[in-house]
């Protein structure tokens, strides 16, 4: 495992990237003499992308994960500060308070535009550059290859209302980011083990899905957002009957797409040595 100034990658030869821009849990250390900060420091967003990687690790899968908390930078927002998507106006790249409503500045002092930009060039273009390069190394082992982000966009939101909330969102771009096979084979596995879901729902157009997803190059994206008694599980029990249970679910997603994606033409051979496209160059200025 590489460490990086964003967080980590794990390098493995699997067709199948797991991405968690939500499950750093760190506070730099410039941030941490203002006590708004300092009590989120270790608080856990996204729960799913912890034990995904713990998955992923065991069962040699590519990861790339983030160290410092979303609430710091938010790698699944583009860098012109857009929304979390076009539905969820109410948060950006850089956010101003925490998922409870907590503020994290003083209402006269949000962060300048030199500080994001600070963030931006320290943390979210490595992390995007280090997907890029995976994607990149991956797709010329793989005729195809599927990014699964993991993420908790929707749940950071302090004007959420999680009353009722559905166990996974999956996002697709509407359909253009993956092939609707991988879809399919997420939601036969999150049905088949009782959890409710919806696809291209809250999590419709977010960034990593618009951004990577180009299924006819044989490049596939997914979002997955893990919430309602799914994410509960996770978060709360553990080491419970019920963790148990919603550890073995994400297992049986791994196993489905990996699987999906050896059906898939030329699964089980290498792809051919012609230049793959690249995405460094689509990375935001």
């Amino acid at each position: 495992m590489q460490s990086l100034a964003f967080g980590h990658v794990f390098r493995a030869d699997s067709p199948l990237v797991l991405v968690t821009p939500h499950s750093g849990s760190r506070i730099p250390g410039e941030l941490l003499s203002n006590a708004s900060w300092a009590a989120i420091e270790g608080r856990m967003a996204d729960p799913a992308g912890l034990a995904l990687e713990t998955l992923a690790a065991k069962r040699r899968i590519t990861t790339i994960s983030a160290r410092y908390h979303p609430c710091v930078i938010d790698f699944n927002v583009a860098t012109e500060n857009r929304p979390l998507s076009l539905r969820l106006s109410r948060s950006g790249l850089c956010r101003t308070h925490t998922s409870r409503g907590e503020p994290l500045y003083d209402d006269s002092d949000p962060p300048s535009e030199r500080e994001v930009e600070e963030r931006v060039e320290h943390y979210w273009r490595p992390f995007h550059a280090a997907v890029a390069a995976e994607i990149e190394r991956l797709r010329g082992l793989h005729a195809n290859v599927l990014l699964l982000v993991s993420h908790a966009s929707y749940w950071l939101s302090p004007y959420r209302n999680q009353s009722g909330a559905l166990d996974c969102n999956i996002g697709s771009n509407r359909g253009r980011s993956c092939d609707r096979q991988l879809v399919s084979a997420l939601t036969d596995t999150v049905g088949g083990h009782g959890r409710s879901w919806v696809v291209n729902g809250k999590v419709a157009d977010v960034f990593a899905a618009q951004h990577y997803g180009m299924p006819g190059e044989g490049i596939h994206a997914v979002e997955m957002e893990v919430a309602g008694r799914w994410r509960a599980a996770l978060e709360y029990e553990r080491e419970q009957e019920e963790g148990a249970e919603a550890v073995a679910t994400l297992s049986a997603l791994l196993d489905a797409l990996e699987g999906t994606l050896a059906r898939f033409p030329g699964g089980q051979t290498l792809a051919p040595s012609y230049a793959t496209p690249t995405h460094a160059d689509r990375l935001p200025k």
